[in-house]
């Protein structure tokens, strides 16, 4: 009895061990792709000079449809108020990370991530 106990804890230490590479990886495409959205859409933001509140929608529940979150879960701040050229424009997304081995409570097993850009307006308004 005592050797499938000792086998049973080792059976799930190195089942966490295995999993730890696969779930770093899935966070990293995770981020990587923020990061391509929050590129994208600072390159678009910047030639008007500023994010809409409906720009910032959009980019919200196109990331939390892609990465299958709610989108109360997506969190989007950005500059919405117009800046004349030369003046910087910022956005972040964050979101959290959902993935956790054997169902353990998030606060034990939550990370955030998260993109930002930023970039100068190029905007010329009167």
């Amino acid at each position: 009895m005592r050797d499938v106990i000792i086998v049973v804890l080792l059976y799930f230490g190195l089942l966490s061990w295995n999993y730890q590479p696969y779930m770093d990886e899935i966070n990293g495409v995770r981020e990587q792709y923020l990061q391509t959205v929050a590129s994208t859409a600072i390159s678009e933001a910047k030639i008007k000079g500023y994010f809409t509140s409906s720009d910032l929608s959009n980019i919200q529940s196109n990331v939390a449809e892609h990465l299958g979150f709610s989108v109360g879960e997506v969190t989007i701040n950005g500059t919405t108020t117009p800046m004349t050229r030369g003046e910087e424009l910022d956005l972040s997304i964050s979101v959290p990370s959902h993935i956790n081995l054997f169902s353990l409570s998030p606060s034990t097993n939550q990370v955030t991530l998260k993109a930002t850009a930023s970039a100068d307006s190029e905007a010329i308004l009167t």
